[in-house]
């Protein structure tokens, strides 16, 4: 039997680094425009917090990574990365909609068989999805999003 590891103290830790990485991160722009980004680094703060009282609180030991399909991870991760990498030259739209209808289908995957039906109506369901983000942010927020050779 392996030793575990208290998973969410560990997480809470993580998640407090990567509050300090951001927050330290964030410029000195106009009031307005930083509002979003500070709220969105004080939920994570509070979410570690919440990670590492419930660590200590119930402790439980788990084994570290020890859970779920590691290949799905992996490819998950490098598809993230592609994405992020993506959208400078394709753009935010483009890039955005292939990445997440490739992870819903190679997700999918793990559990049934996706036919082409299938397939198309969720690549026209997370194109519309897609699409009311960038006009939110782009219209309604004035968040400019990158845009490449294609949007």
């Amino acid at each position: 039997m392996t030793k575990g590891s208290n998973t969410d103290i560990i997480a809470g830790l993580l998640g407090f680094a990567f509050t300090a990485l951001f927050w330290f991160s964030l410029e000195d722009i106009s009031r307005l425009s930083i509002i979003f980004p500070k709220a969105m680094v004080i939920i994570m703060a509070l979410i570690s917090l919440g990670l590492v009282v419930n660590g200590i609180v119930s402790p439980r030991q788990q084994q570290l990574f020890g859970e779920g399909d590691h290949r799905r991870a992996v490819v998950t991760g490098i598809t993230l990365f592609v994405w992020v990498i993506a959208i400078s030259w394709v753009g935010f739209y483009v890039s955005s909609v292939v990445a997440i209808s490739f992870l819903a289908y190679y997700l999918a995957l793990a559990r049934r068989r996706v036919t082409l039906s299938q397939f198309a109506v969720w690549v026209v369901i997370i194109a519309v999805e897609v699409a009311i983000f960038y006009l939110i942010f782009t219209r309604l927020l004035y968040v400019p999003l990158p845009e490449g050779w294609l949007i």
